[in-house]
């Protein structure tokens, strides 16, 4: 049994998802999810779990699966087990698989064989690629999307539809994290990606899609005829990153996973994606190669 602890935001927890079930096909094994610790291990309040909204295959494991598969190595942790079934991830044994600090690919990964507890937000398509028609049956809503969201997707469908992702949110209000975006997500950045995207698409419809929409409609004006998606709360960004892949073409926003998952799991064989030619200002972040698609296209920052 491989099982994939859950953390982050919604496109973290499809990167997490994708790259074990890639694995559990490859050990012809069952696969299985651990939420147990997520607002322990989520620190951005914003981000809940949404992955469950999507036709996921796997379910929740019981705190018993969780436990066989840890498997304590001292006759102490045996005896107190239900202790590690709250924090598996700091289970100190071989079991336990916890990613390397950065973001590249890491080729071990697929070689990993047993029952394993994965840790970790595996960033890059290189872990999953080999099975991108099983993910896009898995990544698609559950439930009805809303009454709203059906009429924006007519209208996606009947026009030559650009996404285009603004996110602001921990972008501007964290400093940590706005040092390692600074001088990559930038206007000039959104300018260049429209002006290309203009030039390539014969009459773009953008729809635009952001966490802080009001300052999108006061500061951000697109010269084309433009839809700002702004019906859906935090709580339904599973319905925004769907309408998103529905677009023919996608405009994201840098390392924003969430974003990326969009024009990943766009299925028009001429789409045109374009991304950000850097990842991050961090070094140990900083893996283009890996977390982008080749057939996406950089633009200057």
């Amino acid at each position: 049994m491989i099982i994939i602890n859950l953390m982050g935001g919604l496109g973290n927890q499809m990167f997490q998802y994708a790259t074990a079930k890639h694995l559990s096909i490859i050990n012809n094994t069952e696969l299985k999810t651990d939420t147990s610790n997520f607002r322990r291990l989520t620190l951005n309040s914003e981000h809940t779990m949404q992955l469950t909204d999507f036709n996921i295959s796997a379910q929740q494991a019981t705190a018993k699966e969780i436990w066989e598969t840890v498997q304590p190595t001292n006759s102490l942790a045996r005896l107190i087990g239900k202790a590690f079934t709250r924090l598996p991830h700091k289970a100190k044994t071989t079991a336990v698989y916890k990613e390397p600090e950065g973001s590249g690919f890491k080729q071990d990964v697929l070689k990993i064989k047993g029952d394993r507890y994965l840790v970790g937000y595996f960033n890059s398509y290189k872990y999953f690629d080999a099975v991108r028609d099983v993910l896009l049956g898995e990544f698609t809503p559950k439930k009805a999307i809303s009454s709203q969201g059906k009429e924006t997707l007519k209208l996606i469908e009947a026009t030559e539809s650009v996404s285009l992702h603004i996110r602001r949110g921990d972008y501007v209000e964290s400093p940590s994290v706005y040092k390692c975006i600074e001088g990559i997500i930038t206007d000039n950045y959104y300018q260049n990606a429209i002006d290309l995207m203009a030039s390539k698409a014969d009459q773009p419809h953008f729809f635009v899609f952001s966490n802080d929409m009001v300052w999108v409609k006061e500061n951000f004006i697109i010269p084309f005829r433009t839809t700002y998606v702004d019906f859906n709360t935090a709580q339904r960004g599973f319905e925004d990153l769907w309408l998103m892949s529905r677009c023919k073409h996608n405009i994201t926003a840098g390392g924003s996973t969430f974003s990326w998952w969009a024009a990943y799991l766009n299925t028009n064989k001429e789409k045109i994606v374009i991304r950000t030619k850097q990842v991050s200002n961090d070094v140990n972040y900083n893996y283009p190669e890996d977390y982008f698609p080749k057939e996406w296209v950089a633009v200057e920052s």
